[in-house]
């Protein structure tokens, strides 16, 4: 066998129809490379969307928390409310009683002291004057 320095060839197409068989399977290889390969755009397009998710998420988590601090303030207030008017019920209450036991007492012993000291109409007076103090206060 002798030493043949012909350049290397490979099955090359012996009709213009193989020639364009090969043609279109190396066409197809190379969308399927493409298809499957690294796209910038896509790539790019997935960056945004991460980042638009990541926004969202910390949208809604402040969202969420001015809610529930708005909520905590609101509830404050009516607490606070609700403690002014108990402070005004039990001044009111109060300013009731302090009445009621000033002129129930002065109504008892003024009682007494006109009835020429019988007790039964100074207790009546004093709970008459009693409940007139607690209708005025």
């Amino acid at each position: 066998m002798a030493l043949s320095f012909d350049p290397i060839s490979f099955n090359t197409p012996r009709s213009n129809a193989t020639a364009y068989g090969n043609a279109v399977d190396l066409s197809n290889i190379w969308k399927t490379n493409r298809a499957s390969s690294f796209s910038p755009s896509d790539f790019i397009a997935q960056d945004i969307a991460n980042k638009s998710a990541v926004e969202t998420a910390a949208s809604s988590a402040d969202a969420y928390a001015m809610g529930k601090s708005l909520g905590a303030i609101g509830m404050v207030s009516a607490a606070e409310k609700q403690a002014e008017e108990l402070k005004k019920q039990a001044k009111k209450s109060a300013s009731k009683s302090m009445w009621g036991s000033a002129l129930g007492a002065v109504a008892g012993i003024g009682g007494t002291i006109l009835s020429g000291g019988n007790p039964m109409v100074g207790a009546l007076a004093s709970k008459g004057g009693q409940m007139l103090g607690n209708a005025i206060g």
